[in-house]
């Protein structure tokens, strides 16, 4: 073979070339119909395309290559059977030839003669030596992109004419435009797949959802009609995400769930299914069990393999999981049912603390029910409370022991129930915020509040209330209405701002340090004070009371109500009042309720006292009365 001369890919037809038969071109277009219908693949149209180009073109042999994931030529589709095959994968193998030109640039190669016509040595060596001697390459383009290459053989050197050059276009045409509609319609398969996937699936673990958690268990639960035995489902609960996600970001969140599902996939068969139902809720199905025992030991497994910290910017974030277990042998029981059963296991666990394990329990369940049918019904009594004209407010009295003037009343929650006589927030409050009325409670307690203080002043002038205490729930330092609502109703009673303060537990300050300072800084703004009720019981030390962002602590009574019977008491006293003093906060000492304590506090310099010895809460008419007889001066 001589040496190779640069191909040339002439984009036309070289010559007459053999006579093109019209009725086998005819009869290969008609083929192409009676194939490509119904659910056609892109086999049935490019095996089409091979036996069509073979008839029509009276060719010794022909091969389609198509192109691989990353673009190149590496594959062959369909060649027929001899030399046109083993040229095919060649070309496959070598990457290069005819077809990769073809594919490469989109146009025709049409060489007469491989034995001095190409630029692929080893491709043409390999053809002659098996008696090929003119080669035609054919693109299948559309829509600019190259969706293969029909490579079609002569053992005589001769290429293909004009005629053929269009009849074979003719036919490339025809199977490209029905390979665009089997893609088309391919695409729209997968997308329909993906979106089913998609419905079926978390998209965050690739877990399982509800859904099919729920018809899985179904079918578990009617398996035990033919074959008995147990049937348990896992509630697994991923303690601290909500730390996470709003400590480290929910990126990190999405880690330690996936880190949490691969630990926990770890401990079981693979015939258990696990399925996330909630943002750190999950669930797992254990079937063919023998005894109870066998879930309460999984669960151990689950437990011991997620107590691992996990590692997060250098920090080792404890991870743990609370699990619920619930098992049956009956399978007329509802899926949902032993899902709820398994739920509330969970929930018992997690009261008793972070990574325990609990197997339900009917009679606790009971009682749990109860509980809630009391709840629900303790909340639509609370809901025509609010319209009815049961609430009251009550006002205990804070006393400055260096003033004769009233320092303050802190404004208290008390509903007059119709059956259970007048009951005090702390039996309600909880229901409240559950139920979504505590904004609506909050906003009436506020507004009664300020009113009164504002009819006190105008009544008593000097002898009123300096200041009014109001308290407000950890959730409703997130209420996005509060500071408005506040304002709106300061104006509204006409009650100056500098005379309300709101009240904030301790341990509600730094469960919600962000939305507590965010508050604080609001408050500030409208010219409102902030107290921290029941210093002591909570998360801060007497070091972190410089950063309280607050002008008054008032001193929890569990430290009052013992002096001075308790050197304890005494010290942490002493030492809030030296360091409040020194830092300009007003300290008040609440619960006092005996001579002994009130005399200990005025040893230890304590100005201002709450409790019991001095005033109960009382409605307004009796602390209106005790104003008049200017009753709360003790000097």
């Amino acid at each position: 073979m001589g040496e190779a001369s640069e191909p040339r890919f002439p984009d036309v037809g070289r010559g007459p070339g053999l006579p093109v038969d019209t009725t086998a071109l005819g009869a290969a277009i008609d083929g192409f119909t009676s194939t490509v219908v119904g659910d056609f693949s892109v086999d049935d149209i490019l095996r089409q395309l091979l036996q069509a180009a073979t008839k029509v073109l009276q060719t010794d042999g022909a091969g389609v290559i198509v192109p691989g994931p990353n673009g190149g030529l590496t594959r062959i589709a369909f060649a027929t059977s001899g030399a046109a095959e083993e040229l095919e994968r060649l070309q496959e193998l070598l990457q290069e030839g005819p077809c990769r030109e073809s594919h490469r640039s989109g146009r025709c190669v049409n060489l007469a003669d491989l034995s001095h016509e190409g630029a692929w040595p080893a491709y043409q060596r390999r053809a002659v030596e098996l008696g090929v001697r003119a080669v035609a390459a054919i693109p299948l383009r559309a829509r600019e992109r190259g969706w293969g290459v029909l490579d079609v053989y002569r053992a005589e050197p001769i290429p293909l004419g004009d005629d053929e050059l269009g009849a074979v276009r003719t036919l490339a045409n025809l199977a490209t435009s029905y390979l665009v509609v089997a893609d088309d319609r391919d695409r729209a398969r997968r997308a329909q797949a993906e979106l089913a996937d998609r419905a079926m699936h978390d998209m965050l673990t690739g877990l399982p959802n509800r859904w099919v958690f729920l018809e899985q268990l179904a079918h578990a639960l009617h398996r035990l009609r033919r074959r008995p035995g147990k049937v348990a489902v896992l509630f697994l609960d991923l303690d601290g995400l909500k730390y996470v996600n709003d400590t480290y970001g929910h990126f990190e969140g999405d880690r330690l769930i996936t880190a949490f599902v691969e630990h926990v996939r770890s401990t079981l068969r693979p015939v258990d299914m696990m399925a996330r139902i909630g943002g750190d809720e999950f669930v797992v199905l254990l079937e063919d069990i023998a005894h109870s025992e066998e879930a309460t030991t999984v669960a151990r497994r689950v437990v011991g393999a997620v107590s691992v910290p996990h590692q997060i910017n250098g920090d080792a974030v404890p991870m743990s999981a609370s699990v619920g277990i619930a098992v049956t042998d009956d399978p007329l029981r509802a899926a949902a049912t032993l899902i709820a059963h398994a739920d509330a296991a969970m929930y018992q666990a997690k009261r008793s603390g972070r990574g325990r394990i609990t197997v339900f329990d009917p009679a606790e369940y009971a009682r749990q029910r109860a509980g809630v049918a009391e709840e629900v019904r303790l909340a639509e009594e609370l809901r025509r409370a609010l319209t009815g004209g049961e609430l009251e407010v009550h006002y205990q009295p804070i006393v400055d022991l260096a003033d004769p003037r009233l320092f303050a009343t802190e404004a208290l929650l008390r509903w007059r129930h119709p059956s259970r006589g007048l009951v005090t927030a702390g039996a309600f409050i909880d229901t409240a915020e559950r139920a979504g009325l505590l904004p609506l409670v909050g906003a009436w307690v506020l507004s009664t509040a300020c009113r009164q203080a504002v009819e006190w002043e105008q009544t008593f002038g000097e002898r009123s209330p300096r200041y009014l205490f109001m308290n407000l729930a950890p959730v409703e330092l997130t209420e996005p209405l509060l500071i408005e609502r506040t304002e709106r109703t300061l104006a509204t009673s006409g009650l100056p701002p500098e005379r309300l303060v709101l009240e904030i537990t301790e341990s509600g300050l730094f469960q919600n340090a962000t939305a507590a300072v965010h508050t604080a800084e609001s408050l500030r703004s409208l010219g409102c004070g902030l107290a921290i009720d029941d210093f002591g019981t909570g998360y801060s030390s007497l070091s972190r009371l410089a950063d309280i962002p607050a002008g008054t602590i008032k001193i929890d009574q569990t430290f009052s109500r013992h002096l001075p019977t308790n050197p304890g008491g005494t010290a942490v006293v002493s030492a809030v009042q030296a360091l409040g003093n020194s830092l300009g906060r007003t300290v008040i000492a609440e619960g006092v309720e005996t001579e002994d304590s009130l005399d200990e506090l005025r040893r230890i310099g304590i100005r201002h006292v709450q409790g019991f010895l001095l005033a109960r809460p009382m409605p307004a008419d009796e602390l209106s009365a005790r104003l008049a007889a200017d009753g709360f001066g003790r000097r």
